[in-house]
């Protein structure tokens, strides 16, 4: 029994694994319309560009779009049919209108190109109900959103208007407000009864800011909108503020890229210089460029004084080597010609008369002695005792040159870390290491210098603008207050 329980609490987790690793991506689904070339109707000489504007920013951010330009009726009907079997439980659900757009008694009707509306029948059979659109969002099961920049002023209001006298209907200028349902944005480019401005640019004033925001990763669809309405609001000056309709229990991100904060929050301990340049060149206008540049310029200090580090590493090395090997040899040299010269020494006292017998003793036989040292001997012994002066001058020559060698190095160490705030650049190694000389007296080592370089703390400073630092720089830092 205990190992079929083992395997069938495996399977089961072989199943959750399955089911959360098949687990479908958020679906997004837009209707986009842009109606421009109207038939019985002024053209409008920016919808086009709407449209298309907005079907690139939602595919960028994720969306199925079905988009239909200068649609007819049965293109519109044909287009809704199939956006509303695309919404069925999708997460997200989003319908964008530019063109002609009226109410009538209280309802709203959007114009296909080819319609010609003359009386009640005319807007029934010709236009299309705004609240079929309403339908065909509320398929998804997420959020959905309905914007409509379809508040232009056209004949259609002016003609049904002459109409009222004799039948019993209202028409007003604008769309009315939408009954919002819960989960549903509604965003018009203008308030409700009041007429939008076409825009004397590629797009119209409301779609143009849309466009905009849309491409701002990490916007809460509530603050997208209120930028929205600002923008166009000062495009205007005044004379047109967009109107928002929003009944959301959570939040809802149209852009949900990372922001400037969430990349730099990532990178701004990073040494990787491609990865900041490449922060630079997507956020230039980002408040964290500048924190990466100084990154970036720290960087590039590093890396050129570690390179200049690696040469001066190099050919102190090569140099220490060749002095050990001065050293070495000059030291073989003097013990030889001490060696020669105790030789010299002990062979010419094997030739000094024994002392004379005390009176009243016998005579002791001894060998005779060896004939007095000759001329050339003394001189030998001179040459032998000049060669050992000599190694002792040249080991002598060679401890200076190390010890200025050293002296070199502090200095050199001394200046690369102001430059760059790091101490101990240049890695000891055992040549530089003291080497005692015959009988001279060990030197005491040097203290190390108080304080830290100015370019350390400049370093410090830096690394604390940019929110790096350790406990232990943080320490470091107080020391150079």
């Amino acid at each position: 029994m205990p190992l079929v329980a083992r395997l069938c609490g495996l399977f089961l987790l072989l199943l959750s694994g399955l089911a959360l690793a098949e687990t479908p991506p958020e679906r997004r689904v837009a209707l986009v319309i842009g109606n421009s070339s109207y038939r019985n109707a002024p053209v409008l000489p920016n919808t086009v560009n709407d449209a298309r504007d907005m079907v690139t920013a939602l595919r960028k951010v994720g969306f199925e779009v079905v988009d239909g330009i200068d649609l007819d009726k049965r293109g519109m009907d044909s287009a809704l049919t199939r956006f509303a079997r695309l919404a069925q439980d999708a997460d997200a659900a989003m319908f964008y209108f530019a063109g002609h757009g009226f109410q009538f008694n209280g309802e709203n009707y959007l114009v296909p190109v080819e319609a010609k509306i003359e009386d009640e029948v005319g807007v029934q059979y010709e236009t299309t109900r705004l609240n079929d659109v309403v339908t065909a969002l509320n398929y998804a099961k997420g959020v959905k959103i309905m914007v409509l920049d379809a508040c232009r002023n056209n004949p259609f209001v002016g003609l049904l208007a002459k109409r009222q006298a004799t039948r019993g209907f209202s028409v007003g200028s604008g769309l009315a407000p939408v009954q919002r349902a819960q989960g549903m944005v509604i965003a018009y480019a203008t308030q409700a009864n009041d007429v939008a401005a076409d825009g004397a640019g590629r797009n119209s004033p409301f779609t143009a800011a849309l466009v905009r925001e849309i491409d701002q990763p990490g916007l809460e669809v509530a603050a997208l909108f209120r930028r929205v309405q600002k923008s166009v609001y000062d495009t205007t000056a005044g004379r047109q503020t967009p109107e928002l309709s929003l009944s959301l229990l959570g939040d809802f991100y149209l852009n949900r890229e990372e922001t400037d904060a969430d990349v730099w929050r990532r990178i701004r301990a990073s040494d990787d210089a491609t990865a900041l340049q490449a922060f630079i060149q997507r956020y230039p206008q980002s408040f964290f460029a500048v924190d990466a540049r100084t990154r970036l310029d720290l960087l590039e200090r590093r890396s050129s004084v570690s390179t200049e580090r690696d040469r001066l590493v190099r050919e102190f090395a090569e140099r220490e080597r060749a002095l050990l090997q001065r050293l070495e040899k000059a030291e073989q040299g003097r013990r030889q010609a001490a060696d020669d010269l105790a030789r010299k020494d002990i062979g010419d006292a094997v030739g000094v008369p024994p002392p004379a017998p005390a009176p009243g003793t016998a005579p002791v036989a001894v060998a005779p002695a060896p004939p007095p040292p000759r001329t050339q001997d003394k001189a030998e012994r001179a040459r032998l005792a000049d060669e050992l002066a000599r190694r002792e001058s040249e080991l002598a020559a060679i401890e200076t040159e190390k010890q200025r060698l050293a002296e070199e190095r502090r200095n050199l160490e001394q200046a690369m870390a102001a430059r760059l705030g790091t101490p101990g650049m240049i890695p000891q190694s055992r040549s530089t290491q003291p080497v005692a000389m015959p009988g001279a007296p060990a030197r005491p080592s040097e203290a190390a210098p108080r304080g830290r370089a100015s370019g350390e703390c400049a370093e410090l400073l830096m690394r604390a603008q940019l929110g790096d630092l350790t406990p232990a720089a943080r320490e470091q830092l107080r020391q150079c207050r």
